[in-house]
């Protein structure tokens, strides 16, 4: 009996390279982003423990935006992965058209909350103790500057994911790694000239690392809706989108609910856990400089998880827009079973990583030793993650938006964030103690994500 329910967790050779087609492109891209994002926080982290910690906590405000413009476009995602299934080449259009205005709507109401709103937002989050190795004010300002800066680079990043995201919906997952990878690289170039001011350049620390990552933002979007219009003949869903601008009120009823709603899930779900880490900010300004060295490190193995959850809307979504409900169930636990045995792997190398990479920062002692510990406890709850990472986008892939949004933010804001609040606010406990404990809250979900996706509620049709 044990066999034949392993079996449910083995797919076929046709499957898996189906599967490795689809996310390996998107994997390296994500790696690579998280890991040119810790050589970026490597650079800033020598410009000083304060500064280190003014753009953790802008980036965190920026997370939460970034949330939004995937949450805002997520929505129409689940039509055009299903239209793309049904060879609907206009209601492909209706939907990327409605990308257009989801996300600019939110890159004009997140600019003004930004300009208007920056400094008390950092505020909330710096709270300084006796022997803190860093200094309020200058993590205020290093943070605020940085944020300022970052903001222009908002709009080309919302463009690029319209183009990138309606690319992978046609099953294209390899030109939006490979724009990425670029970008990445003129990031990292133009980290090294401008915060050190090499070869002529000024230096500009902190400022230069906004500048950099504004620079490639931009790059990476001329070169994606260059490549997408160049080959219109090859993704030829996408011709003709641009013809009329309008969308129509009956796609607008269709997509809006949904839209609204996983963009509720995102931002709910990216401030829920902007609250925990305002949680544990209450132990100090050096455990926030250790929870980002442990994020940023702990980001780059994430990926995987969002990779195959990504991997798993695109091919779920294309099944049963072509009506396969049996095959789109049983892909389902195929990818679930292949997310533990690959993150598995990946957390042994992770709990290698917690041993030299804090060490590689400009960071006291103190500092470094407990994010050591931080990774560490990352890596052994790392294969959870990518489990409900997969459960996550199955439910989605089929529509159940409501569904997601219990298993997802609702979790996060009304028992994770409450637990770990009260633990930080009214308990002596130490934050190693507090951060296992946020970790084995959301390690839990694991059991109901599974009996969720093995029921197949989500299996639908909605195209």
């Amino acid at each position: 009996m044990g066999c034949d329910i392993l079996k449910k967790f083995i797919g076929t050779k046709s499957f898996y390279k189906l599967l490795f087609v689809i996310v390996i492109p998107i994997i390296l891209q994500q790696f690579i982003t998280q890991f040119v994002g810790l050589v970026d926080n490597l650079m800033i982290g020598q410009v000083g423990d304060s500064e280190m910690t003014g753009v953790s906590l802008s980036n965190q405000l920026l997370f939460i935006y970034n949330l939004g413009i995937f949450g805002s476009l997520a929505g129409a995602s689940i039509f055009a992965s299903q239209y793309f299934g049904s060879r609907n080449k206009e209601g492909f259009h209706e939907a990327v058209r409605f990308k257009w205005l989801m996300a600019l709507s939110i890159f004009i109401l997140s600019t003004i909350i930004f300009v208007l709103f920056s400094e008390p937002l950092l505020k909330s989050f710096i709270t300084s103790n006796d022997g803190d190795s860093t200094d309020p004010d200058i993590v205020l300002k290093t943070g605020k500057n940085y944020l300022m800066i970052m903001i222009i680079g908002n709009l080309p990043f919302a463009i690029k994911e319209i183009y990138a995201t309606s690319l992978r919906e046609m099953k294209e997952t390899f030109f939006p790694m490979l724009s990425g990878v670029i970008a990445i690289l003129i990031n990292l170039l133009f980290n090294y000239l401008l915060i050190f001011g090499k070869f002529g350049f000024p230096e500009l620390k902190v400022a230069g690392a906004a500048i950099a990552t504004v620079i490639s933002r931009f790059v990476e979007m001329i070169l994606v809706i260059v490549y997408t219009h160049i080959k219109r003949k090859k993704y030829i869903f996408f011709t003709d989108t641009y013809k009329k601008l309008a969308i129509k009120k009956s796609s607008i009823k269709q997509f809006l609910p949904k839209s609204v709603l996983l963009l509720a899930n995102e931002v709910l779900w990216s401030l829920g856990l902007t609250l925990i880490l305002q949680s544990y900010s209450l132990r100090g300004l050096d455990t926030v400089a250790s929870l980002n060295i442990c994020n940023t490190v702990t980001n780059v193995f994430l990926t995987i998880g969002t990779a195959l959850g990504n991997a798993t809307a695109i091919i779920i979504g294309n099944m049963l827009g072509a009506n396969k409900e049996k095959e789109a169930k049983e892909s389902s636990l195929v990818i679930l079973g292949f997310s533990v045995v690959i993150t598995l792997f990946f957390s042994a190398i992770m709990l290698v990583c917690a041993y030299f990479v804090p060490n590689i920062y400009n960071a006291s002692n103190h500092i470094k030793e407990l994010a050591t510990t931080l990774i560490i406890i990352g890596a052994i709850f790392l294969p959870f993650h990518s489990w409900n990472s997969c459960c996550y986008f199955t439910l989605r892939a089929g529509g159940k938006v409501l569904l997601t949004m219990f298993f997802d933010c609702i979790f996060v804001c009304l028992v994770r964030f409450p637990i770990i609040y009260i633990l930080s606010k009214f308990t002596g406990l130490d934050i190693i103690t507090v951060y296992i404990f946020s970790n084995a809250i959301e390690a839990t979900k694991s059991i109901a994500g599974y009996i969720l996706v093995k029921k197949g509620i989500w299996l639908k049709t909605i195209v």
